[in-house]
């Protein structure tokens, strides 16, 4: 490859399901068989370094930047993985918090090329983010990274990611998301997701002891004597506060982690009450790991969440009027957005603008929005597997709301500017596909 663009595209002709609108969901498709094999044909990069999975049905990207960033400030040389990029598939793989060198990430492809060609003769084709998955290990190995936060990027059982050997996995949260493949109760949810714990290793729970598919994750965890540290029941969030300052456009929230005799002051440069939740999982992951050289110390944990930086979460884009960015795109994620918004953006009047994915429950997440939107302006969020804006702005007046439509997604944010005027708030969600488009606009 003679760049990263090549490289990029090589590897982007490979199937990707991200993009693609419906797909089976089983081990032909989704199988780690073949994963297993390229990690072993190129030496188990995975092997060797300390290595944490996140999976979860939100909040994964949080819990994945926050646990990093701790590293970091922790001085272990740590790689991130994630998906899906926002602006630039360089975003997915990161050293130190810095986007990996294009060197890196092209020798890594490289490196594979040959043994995905062969994979394909053989007639077992690998597909982009399993290709993806391998080439950030190689990556990671090659910067010398002795701690890997790697992102699940659907479900856990079935998950590229679930290939690499790992010290402790997190299992975030879970509501319903991708429900024609994990399918449609919390327990099957439950059971994709727990399915990516080690026998053996730790275990960190956002899912508290009560909520809907718990036991499904401590029975996994118990049957593969893996020990588990629960929200709620292990550790404690508590002194919750979120807060946006309207002058300056700087966020924070705050909380106090209590873990036995700990108490923990733990701040965190994002918006919304659900990122105490997701710092105390990042905070007991680090304290509780049992990492080579020694647990991260508490003031390292507060230095790296303090640090934290995380793209369309509630992010602050632009002021008069407010524009804030958020990749909630499920009924479970926009109620959390609408409970965020209630709490810490009182301007009015409040504007959507918002693109989803038409496999997504469109008019679930509308209705967890209704409440807190004056207008919506539905758009595109691109791709071929966007939903038209026509049935969001459907789904909007079906909840009660005002809704227009607009595209592209730029020429939507300028209507709802519009709309909101210097004394209200736009608010741009329903897909990291859309938040993306947005930021990469400038506006």
């Amino acid at each position: 490859f003679a760049s990263f663009d090549e490289a990029f595209a090589w590897l982007s002709s490979r199937t990707n399901y991200e993009t693609m609108a419906t797909q089976r969901y089983d081990a032909r498709t989704y199988g780690l068989d073949r994963v297993r094999r390229l990690l072993a044909d190129v030496g188990r990069p995975d092997s060797g370094r300390d290595t944490i999975q996140v999976v979860g049905s939100k909040g994964k990207g949080s819990v994945a930047a926050m646990l990093s960033a701790i590293a970091v400030a922790a001085g272990r040389r740590t790689g991130l993985y994630s998906s899906p990029h926002l602006v630039d598939p360089r975003e997915r793989i990161r050293v130190d918090g810095a986007i990996a060198d294009d060197a890196l990430v092209v020798a890594a492809l490289e490196v594979l090329r040959g043994h995905v060609e062969d994979a394909g003769a053989r007639g077992a084709p690998c597909t982009f983010f399993e290709i993806h998955t391998v080439a950030a290990l190689l990556a990671m190995r090659a910067a010398h990274c002795d701690t890997v936060v790697l992102e699940a990027g659907m479900g856990g059982r079935l998950d590229a990611t679930t290939a690499a050997e790992a010290v402790a996995v997190a299992v975030t949260s879970l509501s319903l998301d991708h429900t024609a493949q994990l399918g449609t109760s919390l327990e099957s949810v439950a059971a994709e997701k727990a399915a990516a714990v080690r026998p053996g290793r730790l275990c960190v729970s956002g899912v508290a002891p009560g909520e809907a598919g718990f036991d499904v994750l401590a029975r996994t965890c118990r049957e593969r004597a893996a020990p588990l540290l629960a929200l709620g029941r292990d550790f404690h969030v508590a002194d919750v506060t979120t807060t946006l300052d309207a002058r300056d456009g700087a966020v924070r929230t705050t909380c106090t982690l209590g873990h036995g005799k700990l108490r923990l002051p733990l701040r965190v440069p994002l918006l919304g009450a659900h990122q105490a939740r997701n710092a105390a999982v990042a905070a007991m992951l680090a304290l509780a790991t049992p990492w080579r050289g020694g647990a991260a110390t508490p003031a390292q944990v507060q230095a790296g969440l303090a640090a934290t930086r995380l793209r369309a979460r509630l992010e602050v884009l632009a002021r008069d009027p407010l524009v804030l960015v958020d990749g909630a795109h499920s009924p479970a994620s926009c109620a959390v957005l609408a409970a965020a918004l209630r709490a810490a953006v009182p301007l009015a009047p409040r504007v959507l603008v918002v693109g989803m994915a038409g496999d997504k429950d469109v008019e679930g997440a509308l209705a967890a929005l209704a409440d807190v939107a004056d207008h919506v302006v539905a758009t595109t969020s691109g791709g071929p597997r966007a939903a038209p804006p026509e049935r969001i702005a459907d789904a909007a007046r079906a909840t009660g709301l005002e809704a227009s439509v607009a595209a592209p997604a730029a020429a939507a944010l300028d209507e709802a500017r519009r709309r909101a005027g210097a004394r209200g708030a736009v608010v741009v969600t329903g897909s990291l596909y859309l938040c993306g488009a947005i930021l990469a606009s400038k506006p």
